[in-house]
């Protein structure tokens, strides 16, 4: 939606936010007369003149108490009109609502129309059980295919209706909780109702989305609800004061805030479907593709002959490759259990069927009587896998479809031996038991991992507000949520952000949670001053506030140290490792860490004391041997220093950082060829992504080699012999 009339009415949208009401109603005016083919009906003209009554009285001199409110109220009317001005614009140019419209022109959605075709609906399938065989199965297929047709229709005549009345959202809301209504039918409702909601603001329909939530008795309307109308807060602005009053009040709920603090979490998962897809291709295919038993050709899927020599030659080879594929296996039914989308990658590339060029079907229940699979289904009606799919798959419902249609369009080229194997539930490897599957959080994965598809593939996405992008996805950042019991979820919504290593939600949930008398909140500032903004000296204030809030944070007191060490603040930072090393000097870890601190603040014989005791402790530790060479250099005790970078260089531990620092130690004892030598060793291996020069290097260790007499004439000369 990038035309310039597009722009011209968010901008008007946007304005209206900012309460600018008499430019709204002068852009309003030009757009108008600049599209005169549009329908539109005589309310700007009646706000146009109670606006400028308003002037008229100001101009007077009238002290209008009820002036703020009339403003407000102006605001919201024109916005109306603009909300309706853009969805008629919508309609006839942008293809996402021209289609919505095409489907839904030619059926009459009168209240009464939908209210009757709901129940007939259900009373038919109920009737159906008195009908005789075949009959049955034909009649059954006509009322599913009409039935489509018109919750098709009813599905676009929502994305593109006008800002509802108060009558209208009553009878939705009504019946959306109706039992005469079927629950697959309400589920797709509601779905269009937050699309509608998400792309234009509409406080009657998000009402609804909030009252279905509150109200429903099953648990799939409820979590549909609450995914809608959390996602239409995506949509703005913000003119009706209603609205923060309704989110406060299903805030009061028993529960609510914790359940929309999973939601939070549960975008994060799916927004990493990616990431987690690379990671599933990079590290776990192979190895599970590498160990199966199958050869797929062109002609269909066959089973690879067992070689008999395996076992003779390596009598243990296919138990290490049957263990390293089951150990590959349950790493991704791991990963699904922590909330991964595993199954992202591969649905993905199942989504070009003709099924799926209709929005309304993205977001359908599974269910096997669907006219559009029903084809597929007749193919597959002698296995039981639809059924295992439907009651055990752990697939979100795209994914069923798409699962059916692609399984159908091969099923004929599949050996007989593996057909049977549909004949199981284990063919779909690992299945969801009925209770787990019934648990609120499994329901809204499986809504969220649908709408995540649709808003990642479908073809006309790019037309439509996308909930999972950085500016909306953080949803609980929202202002209506200021002051509510989100407030109590924020510490546990910002640590699970900071163990994702996600940037962006930690710049929108920090600024709503700033509690200097709160411990963890500094520590969580802390942390993401030194590990996303790179400012360890404000980190240092915020560790230290969290200390002394806590003093027996230890997490605390290791983030300070290292705060300390980045600022190069190195005596502060040696004081805060040596508490930690003193608190468990059984950690190598503490103990190098409070020794290099000491070095970098030139302690070098406390150091080298403690580096002792280490290297008996340790003496096969070559980390412990790269800080005491360090040290033995800065006390000039250079021979003992060259004798610990020989053993060092002679290791397999060797890092490229090794080869400068013992090329310092040579340089210091006056073995300048074998310094040369070691530096361009050190050049040679540095990345080759990096422009970094080895007098850029020096340069960091300046003040240690001018401490030893090594001054910048004798650096820049170095330089050039390494040039030589």
């Amino acid at each position: 939606m990038d035309t310039k009339d597009i722009k011209q009415l968010d901008n008007i949208i946007k304005e209206l936010g900012r309460k600018k009401l008499g430019y709204c109603i002068h852009s309003t005016r030009s757009f108008v007369s600049a599209h005169p083919y549009m329908m539109y009906d005589d309310e700007l003209e009646n706000i146009e003149r109670d606006y400028n009554l308003m002037l008229e009285y100001m101009k007077r001199g009238f002290n209008d108490p009820q002036r703020k409110d009339i403003y407000s109220k102006l605001l919201a009317r024109l916005y109306n009109f603009v909300s309706n001005l853009r969805i008629a614009y919508m309609a006839q140019n942008i293809s996402f609502y021209t289609e919505a419209t095409r489907k839904s022109v030619n059926q009459s959605f009168s209240e009464e129309r939908i209210k009757t075709a709901l129940e007939t609906f259900v009373t038919d399938v109920a009737m159906l059980s008195l009908e005789p065989e075949p009959a049955r199965t034909e009649k059954s297929k006509e009322i599913y295919r009409r039935h489509n047709d018109f919750i098709q229709a009813l599905f676009g005549y929502i994305i593109v209706s006008r800002q509802w009345t108060d009558n209208e959202r009553d009878f939705f809301e009504g019946i959306l909780l109706s039992p005469a209504t079927d629950i697959i039918d309400a589920q797709l409702i509601t779905s269009a109702i937050m699309l509608a909601t998400m792309n234009n603001m509409d406080i009657n329909k998000f009402h609804v989305l909030i009252n279905v939530y509150k109200k429903t008795t099953d648990s799939k309307l409820r979590q549909r609800a609450l995914v809608g109308w959390v996602f239409a807060l995506s949509a703005g602005p913000r003119l009706h004061p209603q609205m923060r009053e309704m989110v406060a009040s299903v805030l009061e709920g028993n529960g609510v805030a914790n359940e929309i603090a999973d939601l939070q979490k549960q975008i994060i998962f799916c927004m990493n479907a990616e990431q987690d897809n690379n990671t599933i291709q990079r590290d776990i295919m192979p190895e599970l593709m590498k160990n199966n038993n199958l050869n797929i050709t062109r002609f269909g899927i066959t089973e690879k002959e067992d070689d008999p020599m395996n076992d003779i030659f390596d009598p243990g080879a296919s138990d290490r490759a049957m263990e390293k594929m089951e150990e590959s296996f349950q790493k991704m039914m791991n990963m699904q259990k922590a909330g991964s989308d595993i199954y992202f990658g591969g649905f993905s590339q199942m989504k070009r069927f003709p099924f799926f060029y209709h929005a309304a079907n993205w977001f359908c229940p599974f269910y096997l009587e669907h006219p559009e699979i029903s084809s597929t289904v007749d193919k597959l009606k002698d296995t039981p896998l639809l059924t295992n799919i439907l009651n055990n798959g752990p697939f979100c419902d795209s994914d069923k479809y798409s699962f059916t249609l692609a399984v159908a369009s091969v099923i004929s080229h599949i050996p007989a031996n593996m057909r049977e194997m549909f004949n199981t539930k284990e063919a779909l490897g690992q299945t969801v038991s009925d209770e787990d599957q019934r648990q609120p959080a499994y329901i809204r994965r499986m809504i969220l991992q649908d709408m995540y598809r649709f808003f990642r593939l479908f073809h006309q996405r790019g037309q439509l507000v996308n909930p999972f992008d950085k500016s909306n996805s953080i949803f609980v950042a929202d202002d209506l949520f200021n002051g509510t019991e989100i407030q109590k979820v924020l510490p546990d919504l910002c640590y699970f952000m900071l163990k994702h290593k996600n940037k962006n939600a930690l710049e929108h949930l920090l600024p709503k949670y700033n509690d200097t008398n709160d411990s963890k909140c500094m520590l969580i500032h802390g942390i993401y001053e030194l590990n996303y903004c790179g400012n360890p000296k404000s980190a240092a204030e915020y560790l230290e506030k969290s200390l002394e809030l806590q003093p027996d944070n230890r997490r605390a007191k290791s983030m300070l140290a290292r705060a300390c060490f980045e600022a190069e603040n190195y005596d502060d930072a040696a004081k805060w490792y040596e508490v930690l090393y003193n608190e468990n000097p059984q950690s190598q870890a503490n103990a190098l860490n409070y020794c290099v601190a000491l070095s970098k603040a030139e302690r070098y014989s406390e150091a080298t004391n403690l580096l002792f005791k280490l290297d008996i402790e340790y003496p096969d530790s070559i980390p412990v041997t790269r800080v005491l060479a360090w040290n033995l250099m800065g006390l000039d005790k250079l021979q003992q220093a060259e004798k610990a970078y020989r053993r060092i260089l002679k290791s397999n531990d060797t890092e490229n950082g090794d080869w400068l620092n013992a090329g310092y130690c040579q340089w210091l004892l006056g073995n300048i060829s074998e310094a040369v030598e070691m530096f361009k060793k050190f050049m040679s291996c540095q990345s080759k992504d990096t422009s970094t020069t080895l007098y850029d290097e020096l340069a960091k260790d300046r003040k240690f080699l001018l401490s030893h007499g090594i001054d910048e004439i004798d650096i820049l000369l170095m330089t050039d012999l390494i040039k030589e």
